[in-house]
C-alpha cells in the first residue's frame, strides 16, 4: 500500500515518530518540504554559478535558454529543492564572487519567518492571531451591491450598530469603484462620508477605515479620527496620498489595480499575472516606506476584480500563500463580486453564501483580513476556520 503524505512539518514529524525512528531522524522532515524560489534579472555570470552550485547541493535551478553559453546577459532563475538543499546552496553561494554573498543573505531572509503577526492603525494595535473582519459601509448611490441602501442617517446608524457587533474594522466608502464607475469630486466624496465617519467614531471603538484614492479626502477623514486609509490605487492615483498617511501615522492598505475603475476591465492581459501583482505590491511597499509610512502600518491586497479576468481572480485565491512572503498582512475583498455571479449566474444580492465559501478558502490559503458585507455569517464561519488553521497533529 502506497500513501501520499502532506509536506507540512508537523505532519511529517508525526509520521517519523510513528515509524519509530531514532530521535536524530526527526530533522529528516526537512527533506520532504519542497521550496521553489524565483529570482529576477540575474546576470549570466551569477546564473551559471547558481546553476552549478544548485546541482552540487543536490537540488536544481532552471535558467533561460542561452544562459550557459553567455548569449543572454540576464535571466530569471527558478530554484527547485528542499530546505536542506537550499541551505547547502546558500552556504556555497556565500563563498562566490559577483555579489552572490549578498544574494545568499537575501535567500536566508526570504526563507525566514518574517511575516507580521499584527499591524498598527494610529493608536490601535490589531492582532492577527485570528482572522480580522472588515465590514463594509458604502455611503454611495451606485455601488454594485448595496448602492443607495445606506444614505439616510437612520440606515447608517443601523448599519454601524450591526458592524460594531461583528467587525474588527469598519470600512467607509463614499465613491463606487465598481467596473465602469465614474469618478466624483473631492468635495462630493467628503460630503458622502461625513456623517457615517462621525457616527462611526461616536458609536464604536473599532478601527475606522476610509476607502479612498484622494489625499484631500484622506486628510479630511484622518483629521476627524479615522485610523486606516484603504487605497485601491496602491498610492498611485494621488501623489500626496502617502505623505498624508505618513503625517498622521495612519495605516494604509496598498492594493493592486490595473487601470482605473472606469476602464480596468478593458485590458486584463498579463505576461505573468501573479508575478506582476507581487512586483507591483513590492514596489509600492518600497515607495510607502520611503515616504515615511511605518512598516507596521502597511497592509497589502492583490485586488480581486480590479483589472483581472474571471480565471485570474480564482488563480489569485488559489495561490494566496505566495503573497505571504512579502511579509505584510494580507487583505482580501471578494464579497458579492462578479467572479461569483459569472460562475453560478447569481445577482449581487444573492451571493452572500458563495462569498463565504471563497472567503473561507482565502483564509485557509493565507488571508489575514477579509473585507465583506455579511459580517455576521463570516464571524461565525471564522470561529471554525481559525480553529482549523491552528490544529496540529500530535503524537
Amino acid at each position: 500500500m502506497l500513501q501520499q503524505i502532506s509536506p507540512e512539518k508537523d505532519r511529517l514529524i508525526y509520521e517519523i515518530k510513528k515509524i519509530g525512528a531514532d530521535p536524530y531522524a526527526l530533522k529528516m522532515w526537512e527533506k520532504g518540504v519542497n521550496i521553489n524560489i524565483k529570482l529576477k534579472n540575474i546576470s549570466y555570470a551569477q546564473a551559471n554559478i547558481i546553476k552549478q552550485e544548485a546541482i552540487a547541493s543536490g537540488i536544481d535551478a532552471v535558467v533561460s535558454r542561452g544562459t550557459v553559453s553567455g548569449a543572454k546577459e540576464k535571466t530569471d532563475i527558478l530554484i527547485l529543492g528542499n530546505i536542506n538543499g537550499v541551505a547547502r546552496l546558500v552556504n556555497r553561494l556565500k563563498l562566490q564572487p559577483f555579489g552572490l554573498e549578498k544574494l545568499a543573505e537575501d535567500i536566508i531572509y526570504f526563507m525566514s519567518e518574517n511575516r507580521k503577526n499584527y499591524f498598527l492603525a494610529r493608536d490601535k494595535k490589531i492582532e492577527l492571531s485570528k482572522t480580522v473582519v472588515m465590514g463594509i459601509l458604502n455611503a454611495t448611490p451606485d455601488s454594485f451591491s448595496d448602492g443607495g441602501e445606506y444614505l439616510s442617517k437612520e440606515r447608517i446608524d443601523e448599519r454601524l450598530t450591526f458592524l460594531n457587533k461583528y467587525s474588527d474594522i469598519i470600512d467607509i466608502g463614499g465613491e463606487s469603484t465598481r467596473p465602469g464607475a465614474v469618478e466624483i469630486t473631492d468635495s462630493e466624496e467628503k460630503d458622502r462620508i461625513s456623517y457615517p465617519l462621525e457616527r462611526a467614531l461616536e458609536l464604536t471603538d473599532r478601527v475606522i477605515s476610509v476607502d479612498t484614492t484622494k489625499s484631500k479626502v484622506a486628510e479630511y477623514a484622518l483629521n476627524k479620527g479615522a485610523h486606516l486609509i484603504n487605497d485601491i490605487s496602491g498610492l498611485t492615483f494621488d501623489a500626496d496620498m502617502a505623505r498624508v498617511c505618513a503625517d498622521f501615522g495612519a495605516a494604509v492598505c496598498i492594493m493592486h489595480i490595473k487601470g482605473r475603475p472606469k476602464d480596468m476591465q478593458e485590458n486584463t492581459d498579463y505576461v505573468n499575472m501573479l508575478e506582476e501583482i507581487k512586483y507591483f505590491l513590492y514596489d509600492r511597499i518600497d515607495y510607502a516606506l520611503k515616504m515615511g509610512i511605518d512598516e507596521n502600518k502597511i497592509i497589502i491586497d492583490p485586488g480581486i476584480g480590479f483589472g483581472k479576468s474571471l480565471e485570474d481572480n480564482y488563480v489569485i485565491i488559489k495561490y494566496l500563500s505566495e503573497f505571504e512572503k512579502l511579509g505584510f498582512p494580507l487583505l482580501i475583498g471578494l464579497s458579492r463580486k462578479s467572479l461569483i455571479g459569472k460562475v453560478d449566474g447569481s445577482r449581487a444580492g444573492e451571493r452572500d453564501l458563495t462569498s463565504k465559501a471563497l472567503e473561507a478558502i482565502s483564509v485557509v490559503n493565507g488571508a489575514d483580513i477579509i473585507r465583506t458585507h455579511d459580517v455576521e455569517s463570516l464571524s461565525k464561519i471564522l470561529t471554525v476556520v481559525d480553529f482549523y488553521k491552528k490544529v496540529n497533529i500530535n503524537g
